[in-house]
């Protein structure tokens, strides 16, 4: 009878953390998700320095993602079994390695490779999403969800505004090494923050990996919210990973400076990712989902006609980047609501869906603007919102069919 107490010791979640310490993990997750989108905006300057093809030099960025869902599937289910904290540590410390690999890198093919490595061990921000979750009440959820997602998008979107200048100065090997270099501060600090994780489960890690299909196959939110995300990061993806070539070979011929920069102007966008953890603790995640989608779908709309308009492009990104991150914090507090005591196996789920349509998005659009231009693109965008809007649509009417009362 003794066991009772200290086994619910062992699984009690830790208190709820200060306000402070939640903005300092989102400090932490953006700092370390620029490790994979700081590619983006210099793939002109790889494609020139080692001489291949653009469709080459997008598998870059692309090993990048594919590497990231790789560390998600593998890593992020370890959150439940393993002190949380360490695993982060241990992450970060292998990003400074893995970003000098790529800095170094004497090909095309060895920077395929450093990047895919450096994408794995960067999952950590989704190692903090959870933790996030864990360490706050239910009504305050959403909006710590929504703050530490707010820091990995405004690193998302910031690291590609100083990527683009220091390539454009000093070479895009010199980005790698300022990803390098920023990963020891971050490490100290993440060492200074984060408290001990505790595990809520004594699940082998072979087990704890196949406990994933129960959660997968027995939750229809958790499957829903993998789907759509997946295709709404999609397309987030396909206009990021391409803009630097439309600046480049459009009507304007700008450098990868100005590719960064349009970080800034997405990074207005980023705040929607707090406002939706918010008005999924209001409104329901459901009523967000749907109007992302919508949001997401006329931003493509909006950028068709970018090929030609500055003006469209830069009304276009903002509006693609609140739907997006309004989308990916409501999904997200969707799927951790089906199981509270299964945070981390169902990010794992939920993120590797995520980019892994996140790397197709990449494939297929590189392919795309290689064939058909920008306008092939859009139309891309397009269509994937609209497959993500039908999804939302039958998963409503499934859903309102459930709550039926039996006769």
């Amino acid at each position: 009878m003794r066991s009772t107490p200290q086994n619910s010791h062992e699984t009690r979640p830790p208190p709820a953390a200060p306000r402070g310490k939640i903005l300092m993990m989102a400090v932490i997750a953006g700092a370390v998700i620029t490790n994979i989108y700081c590619t983006q905006p210099i793939l002109p300057l790889i494609q020139a320095g080692l001489g291949v093809e653009l469709a080459s030099v997008n598998l870059v960025a692309g090993a990048a993602l594919l590497g990231f869902a790789t560390g998600l599937a593998l890593l992020l289910p370890l959150g439940d079994r393993v002190d949380r904290r360490k695993l982060v540590l241990g992450q970060i410390a292998l990003a400074f390695f893995f970003a000098l690999a790529a800095c170094m890198a004497p090909g095309i093919w060895a920077l395929v490779a450093a990047s895919f490595g450096l994408g794995i061990v960067s999952c950590v921000p989704q190692q903090l999403v959870p933790f996030a979750a864990l360490m706050s009440s239910p009504g305050e959820r959403g909006r710590s969800v929504g703050t530490v997602v707010s820091g990995i998008m405004v690193g998302i979107l910031l690291g590609r505004t100083v990527a683009g200048v220091v390539g454009d100065a000093y070479g895009w090997r010199a980005v790698y090494a300022m990803e390098a270099a920023f990963m020891i501060p971050v490490w100290f600090t993440a060492r200074a923050l984060l408290p001990r994780g505790i595990p809520t489960t004594q699940l082998s890690y072979a087990r704890l990996l196949a406990s994933l299909w129960p959660l997968l196959r027995d939750h229809r939110p958790i499957r829903e919210s993998m789907l759509i995300q997946s295709l709404l990061w999609a397309c987030f993806n396909a206009f990021w990973v391409n803009l630097a070539a439309l600046l480049a070979n459009g009507p304007w011929h700008l450098g990868s400076s100005w590719a960064g920069a349009f970080g800034i102007i997405g990074a207005a966008g980023a705040l929607a990712a707090t406002v939706g953890g918010r008005a999924a603790d209001r409104l329901g995640s459901r009523t967000v989902i749907g109007a992302s989608i919508v949001i997401v779908t006329l931003s493509w709309l909006l950028m068709a006609g970018a090929g030609t308009s500055l003006v469209l492009l830069v009304i276009g990104v903002i509006v693609l980047d609140i739907g997006v991150q309004a989308a990916l914090v409501a999904n997200q507090t969707r799927a951790f609501a089906a199981d509270p005591a299964a945070q981390g196996r169902i990010n794992s789920l939920y993120m590797t869906a995520t980019f892994i349509g996140g790397a197709l998005g990449v494939a297929a659009s590189g392919w795309l603007m290689e064939r058909h231009g920008w306008p092939g693109v859009a139309v891309f965008g397009m269509v994937l919102g609209a497959v993500a809007g039908v999804i939302h649509l039958l998963g409503a009417r499934a859903q309102r069919r459930s709550a039926l009362p039996l006769h």
